[in-house]
């Protein structure tokens, strides 16, 4: 991808007054046809030539507007999220341009990388169901949206982010936007008086909902506990800048939010006294366990909620209190919702029923006894478990591979933890495992991995790892040079 040299100083004059009586003539045309669309032109001119530049500084504006990204609906129905999608998509064609170009250089120790093969075969499998799905059009989509998640936030960084510096920088420019929309946000809260009820609102628009706000801030608080005390200096400013970051997790009012913060610590001991195996074997037992009790003679009948005590509470106590009786109407809900997909994994259980096809098929399969007064689903929201999703859509086979991804991922990285040397490096692993995982516990009442604020980061996370595991391996090294000189 060669870069546009002005250098030399009669190339820089030239363009420089072919730019200036362009952008003078299209902001007439502009004013004369009552339009900002020619204006719009030198900017995008200005944008490009920032991109050709530097992929590494268009990586960095990435993640600083982030934070920022809103939800619009488009005139055909469709909907995306600006700027973020526009830049992921444009990111995940310059990582297919170089590694197209640069095949031979970068082929070797990344592309056959556990994690990589794991990643490329989680997307065969999508691929492979669309032909089977409901509707194979939807399917399509969404197999392009896992495109432009893991070209950008797996394979890109793993050729353009070469040290610990590259990451550091990377995480300034993410935490300085986070702050910024905290900030936001806050303020917004603080006129509605920091209520429960308020906090859905006052995201708005930069986040869909309060969920949504909380774990990116989950996602981004193992980064930043990382970047703040990588030093000892400035103690009392770091100390403030994580207190003003736990505040508004926990004004975030979102129950799995707050009680991750708790598991992190444990997370980090886990890796710390290298029980990553023993913690994932404990967690699939139970969960196996849990599953056949609750099959076993239609059980789960017996935890029927009362459908007039499910409601929605206005008071954050209030709703905890609930959740711990099954009479909040958001968990009640979801268990309406798992309990048909159970019954649409027994229907179609190899290919599922495709990518992305959970809402329009789940009516028909649900349980009466479980229905609540939002049933209905007005917001056609979806199962609220990204393993439970995953297995009604790709079927058992792509729940094995999700579950592979994320076993690999997490030995991979305590692996290398404890092989690194640097402080640094090894803050910097600690952080991705933290994350990654805390994401994986989250999205086990949640499937917001496709989610523009979210999924980011679990790719990311599993790139840092796989980074780490192969530094200073002689495919990171040439591919770090061949992108310096472009």
């Amino acid at each position: 991808m060669p870069s546009l040299s002005l250098s030399d100083s009669q190339t820089g004059k030239r363009f420089f007054w072919i730019f200036t009586v362009l952008s003078i003539g299209l902001f007439n045309l502009g004013v004369a046809a009552d339009s900002p669309l020619p204006v719009l032109i030198p900017l995008g001119i200005v944008f490009a030539l920032f991109c050709v530049h530097s992929v590494k500084n268009l990586y960095y504006l990435f993640f600083f507007l982030l934070p920022f990204s809103i939800e619009v609906e488009l005139p055909n129905g469709f909907g995306t999220d600006l700027p973020s999608e526009p830049l992921m998509l444009l990111l995940t064609g310059i990582t297919i341009i170089i590694y197209i170009k640069s095949f031979r250089q970068i082929s070797g120790r990344i592309m056959t990388h556990p994690i990589s093969i794991l990643l490329l075969v989680h997307l065969f499998w999508i691929l492979f169901t669309t032909l089977f799905s409901t509707d194979q059009f939807i399917s399509l989509k969404f197999f392009l949206a896992k495109i432009w998640y893991l070209c950008p936030f797996y394979f890109l960084p793993l050729i353009i982010l070469r040290d610990t510096i590259d990451y550091r920088r990377l995480f300034y420019f993410l935490i300085g936007g986070t702050l910024l929309a905290i900030t936001y946000v806050l303020i917004n809260h603080a006129g509605e008086g920091f209520s429960f009820a308020s906090s859905n609102k006052v995201v708005r628009p930069i986040f869909r909902n309060h969920v949504n706000y909380a774990i990116m801030l989950l996602a981004v608080f193992p980064f930043l506990i990382s970047a703040l005390f990588r030093t000892k200096r400035h103690i009392i400013i770091k100390s403030g800048v994580l207190l003003f970051f736990l505040v508004a997790i926990y004004l975030t009012y979102t129950r799995a939010a707050q009680l991750s913060l708790v598991l992190a610590i444990g997370i980090f001991f886990v890796i710390k006294y290298r029980l990553a195996k023993l913690s994932i074997g404990l967690g699939l037992i139970l969960m196996i366990l849990l599953t056949v009790f609750l099959c076993t003679d239609n059980r789960y009948l017996d935890y029927a909620p009362d459908y007039e005590k499910a409601i929605v509470h206005k008071k954050f106590d209030n709703l905890v209190e609930a959740t711990t009786k099954m009479q909040d109407i958001s968990t009640v809900e979801r268990f309406y919702r798992w309990v048909a997909g159970f019954y649409m994994v027994g229907e179609r259980p190899w290919t599922g029923f495709g990518p992305a096809r959970f809402y329009f098929e789940y009516r028909p399969h649900t349980v009466t006894s479980y229905k609540t007064y939002v049933s209905d689903n007005p917001e056609k929201s979806g199962i609220h478990n990204y393993y439970l999703m995953t297995t009604v859509e790709q079927g058992i086979p792509g729940l094995i591979i999700l579950l592979a991804i994320i076993i690999v991922t997490v030995l991979i990285g305590e692996q290398t933890v404890h092989r690194l040397s640097r402080k640094e490096d090894k803050n910097l692993v600690y952080a991705a495992i933290v994350c990654f995982v805390l994401i994986c516990i989250v999205i086990l009442i949640n499937d917001l991995l496709e989610a523009d604020k979210v999924g980011p980061f679990f790719f990311l996370s599993a790139a840092i790892i796989t980074h780490y595991s192969l530094s200073k391996g002689p495919e990171i090294q040439e591919s770090a040079d061949l992108i310096k000189k472009r």
